[in-house]
Order: C-alpha cells, then sequence, then structure tokens
C-alpha cells in the first residue's frame, strides 16, 4: 500500500505532504467500504456535477463556521483582485475573528493571589467567490464602484440576510474601490471601511525588486523554496 500512494505522488508530482492530506486519508477510509462493482467517476463528471456538489458543501459549511462567534465578533469582506495570464479575477473573501476556551489560572506572589483570564484567539479566512470579469471587461467595463457593489452584496447578504454580521470592509485605496466600500457600508449599517496596505506594499515590493541585486537574491530564494517544499515537506 506504502509502495502504491508514494507512486501515485511521485507519477503526478504532487507535493510529498499529500500523503499526511486530511483529505487523502479520508478517501481511503471511504475507500474500505466500497464494493468491487464500483464505478470511477468520469472526467466529466469530476469537472462538473462533482465540481459543483464540492462546491455547495464548502459554501454551506463555510458559511456555519462564519457564524461562530460572529454576532460578537463580527465579519469582514475583504477584496482581492488579481490578473491571471489575461483573466480579470475578482476575489472576495470573508476573514472572521473570535475568542473561545476562554480559562482561569491563578498564581501566588508575596502570600497574595492573583487570578487572570486566558483567552485563545482564533481567526478564520473564507474564499466566497471568484468573480470572472473577463465579459465585463471586454464590453468596456470597469471594475468600478457600481461593479464591485453588484459583485459583493449578493454575497453578504447570503451570509447576513438580516445586516447584523459584517461590520468592516476592507478595499485597497483607489478613489473608486473606496466608493463602492461607502456603497455597501448603505446597506449594511453596521459596517466601516479601512483601507488594505496589501496592494500598495506588492506595488513597491515590485518595484524594489527590479535592482539587480535583489533580482539575484529573489531567484535564490525561489530555487530553495522550491527545493525544500518537494523534499522536506
Amino acid at each position: 500500500m506504502d509502495v502504491s500512494i508514494a507512486d501515485f505522488i511521485h507519477s503526478n508530482s504532487l507535493a510529498f505532504a499529500l500523503a499526511h492530506d486530511t483529505k487523502f486519508i479520508a478517501m481511503l477510509k471511504a475507500a474500505r467500504h466500497v464494493p468491487s462493482t464500483y464505478v470511477l467517476p468520469s472526467i466529466k463528471d469530476v469537472g462538473g456535477s462533482l465540481l459543483v456538489e464540492n462546491y455547495k458543501d464548502y459554501i454551506n459549511s463555510t458559511t456555519k463556521k462564519l457564524h461562530i462567534g460572529a454576532e460578537l465578533f463580527g465579519l469582514t469582506a475583504m477584496k482581492d483582485g488579481a490578473t491571471i495570464v489575461k483573466c480579470p479575477l475578482t476575489n472576495i473573501l470573508v476573514d472572521m475573528f473570535y475568542y473561545l476556551n476562554n480559562f482561569t489560572n491563578s498564581f501566588v506572589i508575596n502570600n497574595l493571589s492573583y487570578l487572570f483570564l486566558i483567552s485563545r484567539g482564533y481567526e478564520f479566512h473564507a474564499l466566497m467567490d471568484v468573480v470572472d470579469s473577463t465579459e465585463h471587461m471586454a464590453n468596456g467595463g470597469v471594475k468600478d464602484a457600481e461593479y464591485l457593489t453588484k459583485q459583493f452584496i449578493p454575497v453578504m447578504q447570503k451570509i447576513d440576510p438580516q445586516y447584523e454580521l459584517f461590520d468592516m470592509v476592507a478595499f485597497d485605496g483607489a478613489a473608486n474601490v473606496q466608493k463602492g466600500g461607502r456603497a455597501i457600508a448603505a446597506r449594511f449599517p453596521r459596517v466601516i471601511i479601512i483601507q488594505g496596505a496589501g496592494h500598495v506594499c506588492s506595488l513597491f515590493l515590485a518595484k524594489t525588486f527590479k535592482e539587480p541585486k535583489l533580482q539575484l537574491l529573489k531567484t535564490f530564494t525561489v530555487i530553495v523554496s522550491f527545493f525544500i517544499f518537494f523534499c522536506f515537506v
């Protein structure tokens, strides 16, 4: 069995860490209960009906996780624009930070007892949708405030139909994007808008690493990271 698993990983150029992936292990456990008459899914099913089913399961389970502590700690909607090759995409993400497992402990100093509370914080990130803007851009459209609002509000409404959980929107500092954030805040009364610094930092580093010496450092880092990931993970 070990040889078969290793051969599967090696032959498909997969990460060695897959051998301990929780979903891979769950698949092997499920295979124990499959009858000998079981027929593997077709390529069409894997890329079609099964893909849709997994997507729905992901959305449902993620939405339930987002509601854990959301009434107390709130939810944050975030935008991450990306262009993959020539495909303009907009990632819609939801973030939540909450505390669980509070417990107390005590200690004694100079015959005086002190009691303190320890809280464990958890941060949960969820990718709720990836919007393909190819057709919109091809027709002369832009990712302006109106377009972003139309993409974000339906996703946020499915998670928070009562408009009570979302309390923050984090977009980059572009004027049209911030205008879209204000439009969202008009629908979700608890929302405040903050400017995300990630895009600005990315532009700064992209320009900085154009220096020849830093390009060499970048190449070295990529090679070392590739070696460590595939050989030791």
